[in-house]
């Protein structure tokens, strides 16, 4: 049996703590973030995250100089926010909006030439095709997944489990409550690697106690918990890890799929680092996490090295 562990990573012009775009628009999260940070301590530890870049960052083309040089292994894929592309679309000041919109809720025509756009975009600033995407919001759907199938993509990582998402300008929702937690076939040839998300049910009285959670009265037990810094701390993260090996250890493969934001570990650039320690601590519980997975005998891989591994196992 193996673990693998995906690090990925969506990548985003600099944001505020209600996380509309900086105004004016910068990309620290990309000079800073990505290139002195992220990327130093990756290398450390033999990590090969997949950053999944947004269509206003590769406009940018500071930021896709960064990334050309960066030195390491990594994987460039794309993250749509639709109304920041054409067709119909809706923003075209990126300084002070912000992404409201769900990939998966326009007509499936529109969808597609989005998603399409995005592809076509990064395919000129890159040199080819993308190989692995999220959607905005985590908002992917049937017609989504038939979209990237067609555009050549190998891996979607939209979905989180156990999660329903409402949208507050209609009726229906992104609803994953009963999406499997490990990696599934969509169609023929498009994997699905969904955001590890443990739904804490499972949680007992004394397992709370043991892991050494605080008890407070007022603890919502039902709360799912993210493997993903700031909304997990190490102890939690540690649970998930353990919880999720312990159930699915009869299978050949196990996968965890940490995300985040690159702008998380700057100052003020999103909701969860409000200051320079935080960000110190931030990167303190992805050190201990990475070698918790190290400890364990697990491999980092990107998404695409996934596909192939799944497709090889299919295969056998």
């Amino acid at each position: 049996m193996k673990i693998y562990i995906v690090v990925t990573i969506d990548v985003e012009p600099d944001c505020s703590p209600s996380w509309n775009y900086s105004n004016p628009l910068t990309f620290k999260g990309v000079s800073i973030g990505v290139k002195e940070r992220l990327q130093p301590l990756f290398n450390k530890y033999g990590i090969v995250p997949t950053y999944l870049i947004n269509n206003v960052v590769l406009e940018d083309k500071e930021s896709i100089n960064i990334f050309k040089k960066l030195d390491g292994s990594f994987e460039l894929g794309t993250h749509l926010h639709p109304e920041f592309i054409e067709p119909n679309k809706s923003i075209f000041n990126y300084a002070g909006s912000k992404g409201e919109a769900n990939c998966c809720f326009y007509p499936k025509e529109i969808e597609f030439e989005k998603i399409r756009n995005i592809t076509l975009l990064f395919k000129k600033q890159f040199g080819y095709k993308p190989l692995s995407f999220r959607a905005g919001r985590f908002s992917a759907g049937n017609n989504t997944f038939k979209s990237l199938t067609k555009l050549g993509y190998k891996v979607d990582t939209s979905l989180t489990p156990h999660i329903k998402w409402n949208d507050k300008t209609r009726e229906n929702a992104v609803d994953y409550t009963n999406m499997p937690e490990q990696p599934f076939t969509v169609g023929d040839d498009l994997l699905e690697v969904p955001i590890s998300i443990f739904k804490s049910y499972q949680f007992s009285f004394f397992e709370l106690l043991k892991s050494g959670f605080g008890l407070r009265r007022d603890m919502n037990f039902t709360k799912n918990i993210w493997l993903r810094p700031v909304y997990s701390d190490f102890k939690k993260m540690e649970y998930i890890f353990n919880n999720i090996f312990k159930k699915y250890n009869y299978k050949n493969i196990i996968v965890f799929n940490m995300m985040f934001h690159n702008v998380e570990i700057i100052p003020l650039l999103s909701p969860y680092t409000k200051n320079e320690l935080d960000c110190v601590n931030y990167l303190n519980v992805l050190t201990q996490f990475f070698n918790l997975c190290l400890n364990n005998g697990s491999e980092f891989v990107s998404l695409s090295r996934l596909y192939e591994i799944y497709n090889k196992q299919k295969n056998n």
